[in-house]
Order: C-alpha cells, then structure tokens, then sequence
C-alpha cells in the first residue's frame, strides 16, 4: 500500500531531536500487476482500531518501509498472505522491528485517521489453525 520507494510522494511530518520538525516523503508502490509479491523482513501484524490488520516490515530488496493493505488471508505456517489489493506477501524470517517500518506505519496511520492499533504478531502465529477470517 505504501512504502518508501519509488513512485509519487506523500509528505509526512517527523520529528527530530526534541525540537526539530521535518517532513519525509511516503511514496505510493508499484501497482499489483507490476508488483505482484512482496517479501518482508522486520515484520509485524498490526491490528487498527477497525478491526483490519495489515503487514508492516521492510522489503527484502532494499529494506524500505512498507505497509499493506488489508490482509484477508494468512497461512501462519508458510508466513504468507494475501491483501485485499490482491498482493501476496512473503515474511521471512522471525518478527522484528525496522525503523523505516515503523516510521511508514506512523505515517500511514496519520494519513488514514488511525486512532489505536495492536501488535497481534505473537497471537497469530500460536493459533493452531491459519487466520483466514482477516
């Protein structure tokens, strides 16, 4: 959905040290039929105040943020996803916590008036069965 790659930018406001103010650009990603998959280090499942849960991580690549849409379907064993903009997602590896992740997800929450979230990484992963019900 977003990312910090190529493409059109979105201004996003940051804060550095305890005073400075600056924006970063957000850039939209490729569309589906360009970009098909998505393999993600340094990722999360976060769950927003609308009950949607999305990929947050660091793309493979080139470790920029990024954000999914929606996912609507999971397979906890194969760490493989779909979102409801068709894209699959591969995670590789174990869980983590990327800097340019968190820092699109924050914008991204801004840009979508997004009030509260949980992280249900951990859940998803114990549940015995996959979480198709995204």
């Amino acid at each position: 959905m977003v990312g910090t790659g190529a493409g059109r930018p979105t201004l996003c406001l940051g804060v550095v040290g305890d005073e400075r103010e600056v924006f970063m650009a957000i850039w939209k990603i490729a569309p589906v039929s360009d970009e098909p998959g998505v393999s993600l280090i340094q990722w999360s499942i976060l769950e927003i105040d609308d009950g949607t849960r999305h990929f947050v991580g660091a793309d493979a690549r080139d470790s920029t943020g990024r954000v999914s849409s929606h996912v609507v379907t999971f397979d906890r064993l194969n760490l493989r996803g779909q979102t409801q903009s068709g894209r699959v997602y591969q995670l590789i590896g174990q869980p983590g916590w990327s800097s340019n992740a968190e820092y699109v997800w924050k914008c991204w929450c801004e840009v979508n008036s997004v009030a509260s979230y949980t992280d249900v990484t951990q859940q998803l992963l114990v549940w015995g069965k996959d979480d198709n019900r995204m």
